[in-house]
């Protein structure tokens, strides 16, 4: 891609769906790829608690200053996993350290089961901008080859449809 269609996808995992999720999307559309790095410790059943209880609160993470900046892309996908209907703190952190720099905004979800239209919303609100794309992963999907494919080849040929009508 030439460098007024690069695209950045943005994610955190603590698990591996979402990170799985945005390497495939990364790789498909020849886009960098930047993992979000949370500063607090969220291994471990304590860890996890933490994670649910900041999730639940609105509170976003300290994270580690990003090398990529979203402003020199023409769409930055960023993908968080849900925990307790909520995105994780490290997304709400990068999203409220990023807010008004991307040029355009895309996301994704992994989760077990929740509507990525229910998560969304508030991301576009941190972030300062409405998505030109997003869609969720929920376990299923992320199990099932197929379904899988057909969710990741759809939100490609979204972006892939911005960026050629964004040239």
């Amino acid at each position: 891609m030439t460098a007024e269609r690069r695209v950045l996808v943005v994610y955190y995992s603590r698990t591996g769906n979402t990170e799985r999720v945005a390497r495939d999307l990364a790789a498909r559309l020849d886009a960098d790829l930047e993992k979000i790095n949370d500063e607090a410790k969220r291994s471990g059943f304590l860890g996890y608690i933490s994670a649910v209880y900041d999730s639940v609160r609105n509170v976003a993470a300290v994270i580690a200053e990003p090398q990529k900046d979203s402003a020199d892309y023409s769409i930055t996908v960023v993908g968080t996993p849900v925990w307790a209907g909520r995105m994780t703190p490290a997304v709400r952190g990068y999203l409220e350290r990023t807010t008004g720099r991307a040029r355009a905004l895309a996301f994704f979800v992994t989760s077990g089961n929740t509507d990525a239209g229910k998560i969304v919303p508030a991301m576009e609100a941190i972030a300062g901008g409405k998505a030109i794309a997003f869609t969720g992963f929920n376990e299923s999907e992320l199990k099932n080859p197929a379904a899988y494919e057909n969710k990741l080849a759809a939100l490609i040929a979204q972006l892939k449809n911005r960026t050629q009508t964004a040239a």
